[in-house]
């Protein structure tokens, strides 16, 4: 028999809505107590305290750190705050797991992946979608050399990015305060999601293409991408568009053997192999028939579950906690946040050439 579980004396700071996809993980972990929740807003703090069963309510970060002394920080905070109060904790003493994007620009970022070397602690950037069901079973066709040697990955994201906090001009506040305006928020997701199956390059590709605003929607900022996108052997395209229907975050990664196809707002998996072709071609149609029929009673199981978008963070969580307690590797590397920030720089870069 082992000795006991390790666990760690954790807090948050920022009690939002992307809290509530850290604090159910947080709140049932045995590596994990609870030590306190941050929230300027005292009425947000209060309620998640209650909710999720921290030890202690606090309105400022410093003073949390102070008197809580954790030994991991989530910062779940606007990502405009994020360069400070990243720099607070890990100056503090304590590992830092932060919200995507983690800064605005990828020279901040390298600034504060030094900071976390130097000061001996963890600094990771959430990638909660590479835990996600669709993902790991792709990863596993491509473990398995089902796609042979990936050469495109396309991506697109549909969503009326001009609806709600981003573009209601009816909402008070400071707006979009990144260099890429609303876009800039799912930026990330499409960076880190095409290297993680292009593979990290550490000189870096080439980016071309689009960054608009096609709405003229003046708090919005930039609200579509189009971006073609080549590193090493591989090349892909990163769209965001705000005026297409239905809402869709379209994964198709093709290889040397086969293509699959996913998406991550209702999830299913298309597989075409070379072989299925020519007379084959009917049969395989049937097969994703039958494969798209399951997919969608999948999705009805999961809305009544809840099995969301965000069904990937426990699991992230969860990895990055039995590494630390195990004195592992970070499951997200800092080579891998370094490279996401360039790839995110570049594609920013598209709309301030213009």
């Amino acid at each position: 028999m082992g000795g006991p579980e390790k666990s760690f004396k954790v807090a948050v700071i920022g009690c939002g809505g992307i809290a509530n996809e850290h604090l159910p993980f947080l709140a049932s972990s045995s590596r994990v107590h609870l030590v306190g929740v941050c929230d300027t807003a005292k009425a947000t703090a209060r309620f998640a305290q209650a909710r999720f069963g921290a030890e202690g309510c606090y309105f400022d970060a410093n003073e949390m750190l102070q008197s809580a002394r954790p030994d991991v920080v989530h910062v779940l905070t606007p990502p405009q705050s994020h360069g400070a109060l990243v720099s607070m904790c890990l100056k503090a003493g304590t590992h830092v797991i932060c919200e995507k994007p983690m800064s605005a620009t990828g020279s901040e970022t390298a600034e504060l992946l030094a900071l976390a070397e130097s000061c001996g602690k963890w600094l990771v950037e959430s990638r909660n979608l590479l835990f996600n069901d669709n993902v790991r079973q792709i990863d596993s066709l491509l473990q398995a050399g089902t796609l042979g040697a990936v050469r495109e990955i396309d991506l697109l994201l549909s969503l009326d990015l001009n609806a709600g906090p981003f573009g209601d001009l009816n909402l008070e506040g400071p707006g979009v305060q990144l260099p890429g305006g609303a876009v800039h928020d799912f930026l990330p997701h499409l960076a880190y999601m095409f290297l993680h199956y292009a593979g990290e390059q550490t000189s870096g590709g080439t980016v071309s293409g689009t960054l608009d605003n096609l709405s003229g929607n003046s708090r919005v900022g930039f609200d579509h991408l189009d971006a073609l996108v080549a590193y090493g052997t591989c090349r892909g395209r990163l769209r965001i568009a705000s005026d297409l229907k239905p809402d869709m975050f379209r994964l198709i990664v093709r290889g040397t053997k086969a293509i699959v196809e996913s998406d991550f707002y209702n999830p299913y998996l298309r597989l075409q192999r070379a072989s299925d072709s020519g007379k084959w071609a009917p049969f395989e149609q049937v097969r994703s028939g039958y494969r798209l029929a399951k997919s969608g009673m999948a999705n009805l199981r999961d809305k009544v579950l809840q099995h969301g978008t965000y069904h990937g963070m426990p699991r992230m969580l969860d990895a990055i906690y039995a590494a630390l307690a195990n004195d592992e590797k970070p499951p997200i590397s800092s080579s891998d946040i370094a490279a996401t920030a360039r790839l995110v720089d570049q594609l920013v870069a598209l709309g301030t050439a213009q």
